[in-house]
């Protein structure tokens, strides 16, 4: 790696442990994404339908604009997964008084149980894990993974924005 005249050694080490930290998130990822599926599919369902459960058991009623925003999703995936969950009768949709052709979609009894079990289930895997960790690693983790996703949702909403541009 080229040292850059700028940047002490110290810091091209901590760039670089950076990085590797970075990179472990991709296995880890793919680790959890598994074994979040694993669980949700006990429950009869699939980890995209998982997603748009929890996100309305969190946010509330939301039309599938509002939905696809806070699973920073494709437009496709988010109304594929909510027609899944509406057959499943775990969510249903109601007309949008604010807007005439458009819906709000929400949990139904059904839905609301499958994602508590589900969020109960994965809460009790992570107990195992967290009662071993210092509770001031956690926090600063949660901090910088925050930021980092913050970061990387810019960088790609810049990179959108720019394909864009003529």
């Amino acid at each position: 790696m080229k040292q850059d005249p700028f940047r002490s050694p110290d810091q091209d080490q901590e760039l670089e442990a950076f990085y590797m930290a970075v990179r472990l998130t991709r296995p880890l990822l793919r680790h959890i994404t598994a074994t979040v599926d694993t669980g949700a599919r006990a429950h009869g369902v699939t980890v995209g339908q998982r997603a748009v459960l929890e996100a309305l058991y969190e946010g509330g009623p939301m039309s599938g604009p509002q939905l696809v925003a806070a699973l920073a999703l494709k437009r496709q995936f988010v109304f594929r997964m909510l027609g899944e969950t509406d057959s499943a009768g775990l969510t249903a949709r109601q007309p949008n008084p604010k807007r005439a052709r458009a819906y709000i979609h929400l949990l139904t009894d059904e839905g609301r149980m499958a994602i508590s079990a589900i969020r109960d289930a994965e809460r009790a895997t992570l107990r195992d894990f967290i009662f071993r960790q210092n509770p001031g690693e956690i926090a600063i983790w949660s901090k910088l993974q925050a930021s980092l996703a913050a970061f990387f949702a810019s960088r790609d909403q810049e990179q959108h924005h720019s394909k864009r541009r003529p």
